[in-house]
């Protein structure tokens, strides 16, 4: 009772001052316990903006990301991807729900937050969104039975009006035997636009299960079905 008295003696302007005080605290200690997370998926990719330096960009692609039959999607359902540009560079996040209104990055991931700058030398160039095993059972086993991997594409030269992208996973033996092995032997898909002319491409891709390192190749072709450039990795 005596700090209840205490309490209602106090000023009303005081009381109040106090009031708002606690109810800030308590908000940013929710949301230091969400993370940092913001109430947009737009938001949230403006935070890592500021983070990295990348600066205001223009919001040009977004879109949930999906994962392939039977594979392991990271963290969970709903997870987004944000693309902004600005002066020809593309910042990429990906980012999760939170308590189911709220927006984090995947800052477990590697590619929580990337920046694509194509140029007139190099105008494809790529970062992966996913790359989650896939798994199948067995005799009561659960066995890896391959990769799914899901990149996103931006193009420099707006001549390129599609864009093909070839995966395999490469081991060293077979380099060595080959250096274009992955070339020859990987899943090539055509990729998809996120709008027309936008420059930004969706490729979507399962390659045989293998032991080694990841090889993507890019092609881009004009109008015409012309081949424009291909990078092949070295």
């Amino acid at each position: 009772m005596r700090l209840r008295e205490r309490w209602e003696g106090l000023p009303v302007r005081l009381r109040a001052g106090l009031t708002a005080l606690l109810l800030v605290l308590t908000l940013l200690l929710l949301w230091w316990l969400s993370g940092w997370a913001w109430p947009t998926r737009a938001l949230a990719h403006r935070a890592l903006e500021r983070e990295h330096l990348f600066g205001h960009g223009e919001i040009v692609a977004e879109g949930e990301i999906t994962h392939a039959e039977d594979a392991s999607p990271f963290g969970q359902s709903g997870t987004h991807f944000v693309v902004s540009e600005r002066d020809g560079r593309y910042a990429v996040s990906v980012l999760r729900p939170k308590w189911g209104f709220l927006w984090r990055s995947t800052e477990d991931l590697f590619w929580s937050y990337q920046v694509l700058i194509p140029t007139e030398e190099k105008p494809l160039t790529y970062v992966f969104l996913v790359s989650d095993p896939i798994y199948t059972v067995s005799s009561g086993l659960v066995h890896t039975s391959g990769w799914d991997y899901l990149l996103l594409v931006a193009s420099a030269d707006p001549d390129i009006v599609r864009v093909e992208v070839t995966i395999d996973l490469v081991s060293r033996d077979e380099l060595e035997q080959d250096p274009d092995w992955g070339l020859h032997h990987g899943v090539t898909v055509t990729a998809t636009e996120t709008e027309p002319g936008s420059g930004l491409w969706l490729a979507h891709a399962v390659p045989d299960d293998s032991n080694g390192s990841t090889y993507v190749a890019l092609r881009g072709y004009d109008a015409a079905g012309e081949l424009v450039y291909t990078y092949i990795p070295q």
